[in-house]
């Protein structure tokens, strides 16, 4: 649920996130590591956002149960600021170890956790010796939080896109990605190829918030070790195919209600309310738009129909 003192208003569904980073979080001692995060996070507590990220494994340290001492103090943080809160950390489960990222709602109790799937062989070398954890479920699962249905991926795993796809298909709107290093090209590449935001909260260097287009929107840096944005979840990317026209036609309509910014050199634009009288859905059926993810599949569904009508086929596969 978005605040009422927001500035911000619109049909479309606006959701505040916040990320924080740990590049000036130089202890290894975990009970100092979780108040030094902490400090951070309140630092950007009256900010009232919807959900907030904190990097990989942010205590350090080994795995630990959950609930548990470093989870305690995030859950009442959550709770006391009305916060979803994405808690990542090594934990125990059964006997078995993990990279987690578990999940605490607005009232601070847990509504999911994610185990990273893709392992370093380094990570999976000290796994064998019980010392690091075990790889998660093939299965990466979305998760319906009160403002928004968003994926999670850690670390390593930015490297396997087709777990990125998946959250995507199974309606993810905003990814989040604890990391112990940026990797800003993979998200940038990422964000745009599944057209939903991607949120990374990283240990070293910078944390960062990307736009459905790619670009970067928000980062961290010296001066502020988190940062935050309000993501549009109606924003759509098209393609200028059948819709320069039309994109004209809504910016006479709709002038300062609709926030359309065209990538010249992509052949791509994008298209958000921001009026609380017409969200970006009506506006797509008023106008008969097709976002990019959906035109492709349509133009390569054209392609295959024609390659059977016209080719051979043995020329076909």
């Amino acid at each position: 649920m978005v605040s009422s003192q927001r500035t911000i208003r619109s049909k479309d569904a606006i959701v505040r996130v916040v990320t924080v980073c740990q590049d000036q979080v130089h202890t290894k001692d975990k009970a100092e590591r979780v108040a030094a995060t902490l400090e951070l996070m309140d630092q950007a507590a009256s900010l009232e956002a919807d959900i907030l990220c904190i990097p990989e494994c942010f205590p350090g340290g080994d795995a630990e149960p959950v609930p548990g001492p470093s989870t305690e103090p995030v859950a009442k943080w959550a709770a006391e600021h009305n916060c979803n809160v994405i808690c990542p950390l090594r934990t125990i489960v059964d006997g078995v170890k993990y990279n987690s990222a578990v999940i605490y709602d607005r009232k601070g109790d847990i509504v999911g956790r994610y185990d990273k799937v893709h392992l370093t062989e380094g990570a999976l070398e000290e796994s064998s010796m019980g010392n690091s954890g075990c790889p998660g479920p093939l299965d990466p699962p979305v998760f319906e939080l009160d403002c928004a249905t968003i994926g999670i991926q850690i670390c390593f795993d930015v490297n396997w896109r087709q777990f990125w796809s998946m959250l995507k298909e199974k309606g993810a709107q905003i990814l989040f990605w604890p990391s112990a290093y940026p990797a800003e090209r993979r998200l940038a590449a990422l964000a745009w190829m599944n057209e939903y935001y991607v949120v990374s909260s990283t240990i070293g260097r910078s944390s960062k918030i990307f736009d459905i287009t790619g670009d970067v929107i928000a980062t961290t840096g010296v001066f502020r070790q988190w940062t935050w944005a309000d993501l549009n979840l109606g924003k759509r990317l098209f393609e200028i195919d059948y819709h320069i026209k039309k994109a004209r036609q809504i910016e006479a309509k709709y002038g300062s209600k609709v926030e359309l910014r065209w990538y010249h050199q992509e052949d791509w634009w994008t298209l958000a309310s921001v009026s609380e009288d017409v969200s970006t859905a009506e506006i797509i059926k008023e106008f008969e738009l097709t976002p990019l993810y959906d035109y492709l599949p349509r133009a390569e569904k054209a392609n295959d129909d024609m390659r059977a009508e016209r080719l051979p086929k043995e020329r076909q596969a």
